[in-house]
């Protein structure tokens, strides 16, 4: 589980604990300049996010999904394409490159669009959650993803809401979790 800007590992406990009721297991981390994360935010970033997901490949916990919200979204679809282990991601409100580079400190992210990674076909499972009252990144960004993301995919537009809302919406946790299951335990 990858939290968004200015967030960290522990506003994630209620997903944590959906996931593990489901029978699978659950890892969030702090991501660097975060909660207990020393350092602050740079490219290297999505380094730490594919050396988490190798750290559970090590402990034989794959196949692997991500689920993130919003800049750990726009981490989670990069890493899938840059990972083998990861087979399915859940996108909530994915953050936009443009946007994410606007905040102090993430100008890198201005050099990783999303379109080509979402573009892969490379069997992973995409999924995009959003609010259609989201006030930082406008709903129709997970649709240009959706359109642009190879079979398998899923897109959920969940109307009103705010950028936060989504991530603890117990309809949402529910519909995350059995799209990562269908796809992990394939």
């Amino acid at each position: 589980m990858l939290h968004g800007f200015g967030s960290s590992r522990v506003n994630h406990a209620d997903f944590a604990a959906q996931v593990a009721q489901s029978g699978m297991n659950a890892l969030a981390v702090d991501l660097r300049g975060h909660g207990d994360s020393g350092g602050a935010m740079d490219a290297g970033t999505i380094d730490d996010v594919i050396g988490a997901v190798d750290w559970l490949v090590d402990r034989e916990c794959g196949p692997i999904g991500l689920r993130g919200s919003s800049m750990g979204g726009f981490l989670a679809l990069h890493t899938a394409g840059r990972h083998p282990a990861v087979r399915a991601v859940a996108a909530i409100c994915p953050a936009h490159h443009e946007s994410l580079a606007s905040r102090r400190g993430l100008t890198w992210a201005r050099d990783m669009p999303l379109e080509p990674a979402v573009a892969r076909d490379d069997g992973v499972a995409r999924g995009y959650w959003h609010a259609s009252g989201d006030e930082l990144v406008p709903w129709q960004w997970s649709m240009v993803l959706a359109e642009l993301t190879p079979h398998p995919r899923h897109l959920r537009v969940v109307l009103g809401g705010h950028h936060r809302s989504l991530q603890h919406d117990p309809a949402v946790q529910a519909d995350t979790v059995a799209f990562l299951g269908r796809y992990l335990r394939e």
